[in-house]
């Protein structure tokens, strides 16, 4: 297994410097013709992956390191304890694979394989790591075939072979990328699978094709899943939506899901005392998803005071570190809409979001964003003009300012950063049902 012997060093920074420098990794796409999608950008010709240092009180990226030799990268996720980071493949024409990238914290963010295994799909576009309780388990989603795999990730975090295949719930029968284009929703298409924030046990599945989030139950002992039935992600009759990906509000008690194809984004309630008893009662009719999962609004990405563009896809959604905002990216409008988070009902009411307000990102189609510098930077990987933008994020009022600072990258899909590298914390004060909580 790769990665034996001790384990790789906690990727700590001295605390003199821990302030000043952030760590940043931007995957490239090099093949347009493998992609279920079409971008207008330019293919990386070598390197894939690059690395920058960044300073957290300017802004300014340093470019410090690039890597070769990974076809189409498009997805990054960052052990939470490790110097390790996870890049998996996207291709319509074989199966994807994920690989495993070391890198020093006392020298730098240069990165080096250690590791790749097959994820048994085809267009990889998600990975989530469960918790480390017992055991640890790498969830991977598939867009193309809209198959899930689970991989047992060990405590090196070194990943082994597939241990769970999931098949699509309906046979994907595409040709090719123009059959896909003309009707993205004639089939399955899952693109993200996220664990709920209170068991971790629960995985929610935004199918893009079929306008549902799906449910399945994880087996801790051994990576299977099992499914749970569906909620729609908006109101019926309403659509195409497109839903693309899920984030778990810190407080625990609302999950937002971000409609690509309507450019919208459904606020559900997240009902911890329902999740935790279809948990217990998977196989035996009790629990449903529609009482995990409840819409309670649906609101625009895009500013309706301004033209309207052509064509507009959403590309990522996330709650901001503070947990008061949550941020979309508009592909085709070519901004970051922030809502901000209102929790006037306290605990027993579900946050809802107030009007966006749109900021362009002064690039074309930004696929991809994240937080930098300690929350106060957003880069934006503008993936049709090849280039990085980066804005300066008030964590105050939400309000996105462009720092003039812009870094050519060719066809950027992801930004990966140190401190983002935990995601958002849990708010204080929000327990897990106790009536409930030890029966797992």
């Amino acid at each position: 297994r790769p990665n034996s012997g001790p384990d790789p060093p906690v990727a700590r920074f001295p605390k003199d410097t821990r302030r000043m420098v952030d760590l940043v990794w931007v995957s490239s796409y090099n093949d347009f013709s493998a992609l279920a999608h079409a971008p207008k950008g330019s293919e990386a010709e070598e390197a894939t992956l690059h690395a920058y240092r960044m300073c957290t009180q300017t802004g300014e990226l340093t470019h410090v390191a690039s890597l070769t030799g990974l076809h189409n990268p498009a997805f990054l996720r960052h052990h939470p304890s490790k110097p390790l980071i996870y890049a998996a493949t996207e291709t319509i024409t074989e199966a994807g694979t994920i690989v495993t990238l070391e890198y020093d914290p006392r020298d730098g963010p240069a990165l080096s394989k250690t590791g790749c295994q097959s994820s048994h799909g085809a267009s990889t576009c998600y990975l989530t790591l469960s918790s480390p309780a017992d055991k640890q388990w790498m969830l991977a989603v598939n867009y193309w075939d809209s198959v899930i795999s689970v991989l047992p990730a060990m405590p090196d975090g070194s990943l082994d072979p597939v241990a769970c295949v999931l098949p699509p719930p309906m046979p994907v029968r595409a040709r090719g990328l123009a059959d896909h284009l003309r009707n993205r929703q004639s089939e399955p298409h899952a693109h993200a699978v996220v664990l709920d924030p209170s068991f971790g046990r629960l995985a929610f599945v935004p199918d893009l094709g079929t306008d549902v989030v799906r449910f399945y139950l994880l087996d801790p002992s051994c990576g299977a899943l099992e499914s749970l039935g569906s909620v729609p992600c908006a109101p019926s009759g309403t659509g195409p939506h497109g839903p693309r990906y899920i984030e778990f509000d810190p407080s625990r008690a609302a999950a937002y899901v971000v409609n690509e194809l309507s450019s919208t984004v459904s606020v559900f309630k997240f009902c911890q005392a329902s999740a935790g008893a279809l948990i217990h009662g998977a196989g035996r009719g009790r629990g449903k998803p529609s009482d995990v999962l409840q819409l309670v609004q649906v609101v625009s990405t895009l500013d309706p005071s301004m033209p309207q563009p052509v064509r507009n896809t959403c590309g990522r959604i996330a709650v901001a570190p503070n947990g008061r905002f949550v941020l979309v990216s508009n592909r085709g409008d070519d901004s970051i809409a922030c809502f901000a988070i209102e929790r006037d009902g306290g605990l027993a009411c579900p946050p809802r979001l107030r009007t966006a307000v749109v900021t362009k990102t002064g690039g074309a189609t930004p696929r991809h964003f994240q937080f930098a510098g300690n929350g106060g930077f957003v880069i934006a990987a503008n993936q049709d003009s090849d280039a990085l933008s980066v804005l300066t994020f008030c964590g105050e009022t939400g309000a996105l300012r462009h720092t003039g600072k812009q870094y050519a990258c060719p066809s950027p899909n992801f930004v990966a950063t140190f401190t983002a590298r935990e995601g958002v914390r849990p708010l204080p004060g929000i327990p897990i049902p106790a009536s409930i909580s030890g029966e797992f």
